[in-house]
């Protein structure tokens, strides 16, 4: 097991870490999704691909990669489909292996002409219909399809249906996302397997915990460069022992939340033990980015809550990934079935 990453590895890092720095800065960052023009700047890039094998389309398809990825778009609280779209069902309707599907929704998803949509909820299943309310599904407005998962079984739905009721809603952090509504209407089923169905949702929950872990990382260095700034009583607040004791915490929590992350990225997608680290990974990480990005905002003061300030806009990041592909309660209890 290599912990140490690779010449590639470093270079993508590099890339993304510079591409996204252009774009956004402290003033911008976690203000609405990423514009549509700067989303399809990332896929010209060939990022995207990194996230899908060969077979699929795509140039990597390697955890690893698809956390290098996640976290550089979590340091920017880039608000993106990366997860969802890509890393969940472009891959899975890849790995279908059906060519007009691929060509038809994966294609233009990695190419970023358009995104998809990543739902699991109970249906009724009947044939080649499906019937349930999907409830809340991010980027489900304005997808061009969504995949849902039931059952450890997958389904493509157009949102032009009949039977499809798609209502755009606005999340936390401004992501786009809808109520879904199917009523026995037409679904393209998958053929992939109870195991590639569990290892798509392990990826999914891999770039969340990797994004939570990269908004840490800019939550925490915003912390600390404002303790170095704000003076009370003549000094700066970061002089102060309650101050330096919260900003250790701080920073244990995301080495603690990085070392589950890398440990779940060198995992072998194809075994079993990648959908638990992923699982231990989430557990952890969501509920210790949520103390990061409360103690960040308590450390900014009143400002903190505010949009003026990143770490307003980076708390509701973190409120929503925490959450998204299910909370730090929920992996404990999948841990402990």
């Amino acid at each position: 097991m290599d912990l140490i990453p690779d010449d590639e590895q470093v270079l993508l890092r590099e890339t993304v870490r510079r591409f996204l720095a252009d774009g956004s800065d402290a003033t911008t960052m976690g203000k609405g999704p990423m514009p549509h023009d700067a989303w399809r700047a990332v896929a010209e890039l060939g990022l995207l691909s990194f996230l899908l094998p060969e077979a699929a389309g795509g140039t990597g398809g390697r955890p690893q990669d698809a956390a290098i990825i996640a976290e550089e778009m979590g340091r920017a609280l880039a608000i993106t489909p990366l997860a969802e779209s890509i890393g969940g069902a472009a891959d899975l309707i890849a790995r279908a292996g059906d060519a007009g599907r691929t060509t038809r929704w994966v294609e233009p998803a990695l190419m970023g002409e358009h995104h998809l949509a990543l739902a699991q909820a109970p249906v009724n299943a009947r044939g080649d219909t499906l019937a349930g309310d999907l409830g809340i599904v991010p980027w489900a407005a304005g997808a061009a399809a969504t995949v849902v998962l039931a059952d450890k079984r997958a389904w493509v739905v157009e949102p032009e249906a009949t039977g499809v009721t798609v209502t755009p809603v606005r999340l936390i952090d401004g992501t786009p996302g809808a109520t879904v509504l199917l009523a026995n209407c037409a679904a393209t089923p998958l053929n992939v397997t109870a195991a590639e169905v569990d290892a798509c949702l392990a990826t999914v929950r891999l770039c969340h915990t990797a994004e939570l872990v990269g908004a840490m990382t800019t939550l925490y260095e915003q912390a600390v460069a404002y303790a170095r700034e704000r003076k009370q009583f003549g000094v700066a607040i970061g002089s102060f022992q309650v101050v330096q004791h919260k900003l250790a915490r701080m920073f244990v929590a995301i080495e603690q939340s990085r070392s589950l992350l890398l440990k779940a990225a060198v995992a072998d997608r194809s075994d079993a033990g990648f959908v638990r680290a992923t699982l231990a990974a989430k557990a952890y990480a969501a509920e210790k980015a949520q103390a990061v990005a409360e103690d960040a905002v308590h450390l900014h003061g009143g400002m903190g809550v505010t949009d003026e300030l990143a770490v307003g806009r980076g708390l509701r990041r973190v409120m929503l990934l925490a959450r998204a592909s299910g909370s730090a309660a929920q992996a404990r209890q999948a841990l402990a079935a």
